[in-house]
């Protein structure tokens, strides 16, 4: 649905969770292929060329043989192989070297999900794009991003209020406050 994709999206400060660009897609941390659910807990913002990289791996196996593939050129021994850099650094090492990269890569997939799945948030983007259904030709994702990320950024500095506290505030500041 147009909502979830815009919920996913914009998450993250619509950054990708894995390299900081501009997402483009949603990510399912583990792949649905694998078994990963098909539900905004198991989602986060992606490029797409993180989204294709990473493919069906968890976020650590592919964070680490990405960085291994860059760092590690595949000569010499286990115990002081040939890597970039320092050519006496064991494969040990290096993965120990990386270990708290991914842990942060862990920390940071943790606080987007929870940015996700924040209950007063995701109401918010179903409340009011619900209606736009699935996406279509006439009516994508790239579209409804364009159009909402200037709502969604003044209601995300508001804290997302309901459809009751959106409407009573546009009421009073038109002086139209009940009593």
């Amino acid at each position: 649905m147009i909502w979830e994709w815009l919920a996913v999206l914009t998450a993250n400060n619509g950054e990708c969770v894995y390299c900081s660009a501009r997402s483009q897609t949603m990510d399912h941390v583990i792949a649905f292929a694998d078994g990963g659910a098909d539900e905004l807990t198991n989602l986060v913002p992606a490029c797409h060329d993180c989204n294709r990289r990473k493919s069906d791996k968890t976020p650590p196996v592919w964070f680490i043989g990405m960085d291994l593939a860059i760092r590690w050129w595949g000569n010499g021994t286990p115990q002081g192989g040939s890597g970039l850099g320092d050519s006496s650094m064991s494969l040990r090492e290096m993965y120990l070297s990386i270990h708290k990269e991914v842990l942060t890569l862990l920390d940071d997939l943790d606080t987007v999900a929870a940015e996700i799945a924040d209950p007063k948030r995701r109401k918010w983007f179903e409340d009011r794009y619900w209606l736009h259904g699935y996406p279509s030709a006439s009516y994508g994702v790239p579209r409804a991003r364009k159009q909402a990320e200037q709502r969604i950024k003044e209601e995300k500095e508001r804290g997302y209020p309901s459809v009751s506290d959106e409407f009573a505030r546009r009421m009073g500041l038109r002086g139209h406050v009940g009593t």
